[in-house]
């Protein structure tokens, strides 16, 4: 009996003894810094990354087993070795912001042997949205260099304005190019903007027009001649851009009474329908290979309507006949013909009227016809 009792004394000093070596060998984790406020961010800036400092205030080495995010846009890095008593260790945690604008907060749950369960640490922030980039198409070609557009349009120019238009381009070759714009009426400077592209490099191409350098009015078309050379070889590919612009009068500074008294271009119609065109077998008789219709322009308003231009940018279609100068009250008719042999397709096409209406300087005819 006294031999048991001293056997149980021994044991439950031992037991003691055994609870304080782990007591005095527990890690305990501990940062000063529970939250980072990144504040605002861009969200093309790219990756935002901040550095957590934990430190071990226990008595033992401190063994972070795993580190989890609350969201796959969050990557949390840490050293894998132990943390002696009283040292430190660095978390980094990086946040991604590519597609997620606006205010965000995310946890880190860090799991080792200083705490039971989890030990939380937070970022939070806001993230302000990329500008968006516009998608180009590229549908027309000169060589390798590919186009936005080939064709240049400004609806109505007064005088003394400088109007401008960019067109985008980008090297589809394999090689660098240079991009030569060939010589152009004094009235429009134009620039590629790099001369030179490498292989997938986008560029563009801007075009100025300065219309107190143009003496008249009505419309204006002109071919600008470009040339495309890839390096290494030779020839380089010719081509054009096509511009187009209506140069009206200046019609802001008129008063009530002005626009009042002002010409007022009154149509027969905006639609010139030819139908079905005749072919070789037709008995139609056709004027010199072509059929004709008319377009009626009246004055209704209190002054002289002057035409300064009806013409089509369609060399298959001829424009012709019409005053130039039409009293208030008269009528002058325009004459348009077609030659249906030129017609292989649906035919859909514009012309232009650039008049001195003030309340409609440009008016459009559409002309239609089925081979």
């Amino acid at each position: 009996m006294k031999n048991t009792r001293k056997l149980i004394f021994i044991l439950t000093c031992i037991l003691f003894t055994l609870n304080g070596i782990q007591a005095q060998n527990k890690a305990v984790i501990s940062t000063d810094q529970l939250i980072h406020d990144f504040g605002t961010i861009g969200e093309a800036d790219g990756l935002a990354s901040h550095t957590f400092t934990i430190k071990n205030t226990g008595d033992g080495p401190l063994v972070i087993t795993r580190i989890t995010a609350s969201c796959g846009c969050t990557q949390p890095e840490w050293s894998k070795e132990p943390i002696a008593p009283g040292k430190t260790g660095k978390i980094k945690v990086t946040y991604n912001p590519k597609g997620r604008p606006g205010p965000f907060y995310k946890t880190i749950s860090i799991y080792s042997n200083g705490k039971k369960g989890s030990f939380s640490l937070g970022i939070k922030g806001t993230v302000t949205p990329k500008e968006l980039q516009p998608v180009f198409s590229y549908p027309y070609n000169i060589g390798d260099l590919k186009l936005e557009n080939k064709n240049i349009f400004f609806n109505t120019v007064r005088p003394g304005e400088t109007v401008g238009y960019k067109i985008h381009v980008i090297n589809e070759g394999k090689t660098s190019m240079n991009i030569h714009i060939g010589k152009v009426p004094a009235y429009l400077n134009i620039v590629a903007t790099p001369s030179q592209l490498a292989p997938e490099e986008v560029g563009e191409i801007t075009v100025l027009l300065e219309a107190k350098s143009v003496k008249q009015k009505g419309r204006l078309t002109t071919e600008i001649p470009i040339t495309v050379q890839s390096i290494g070889q030779k020839k380089g590919v010719v081509d054009q851009l096509r511009l187009a612009a209506n140069l009206v009068d200046d019609f802001s500074k008129y008063s009530a009474t002005e626009k009042a008294q002002a010409p007022i271009a009154t149509l027969s119609g905006t639609l010139l329908d030819f139908g079905k065109l005749p072919n070789k077998s037709s008995i139609i008789p056709l004027v010199g290979g072509k059929i004709s219709g008319t377009i009626d322009i009246t004055n209704t308003g209190k002054s002289p309507l002057i035409i300064h231009s009806a013409t089509c940018d369609d060399k298959r279609i001829d424009v012709s006949g019409g005053k130039k100068e039409i009293k208030p009250g008269e009528t002058a008719t325009i004459k348009v013909s077609i030659r249906p042999k030129e017609i292989k397709t649906k035919l859909e096409t514009l012309i232009n009227i650039v008049c001195n209406d003030p309340n409609g300087p440009v008016r459009l005819v559409k002309v239609t016809a089925v081979k």
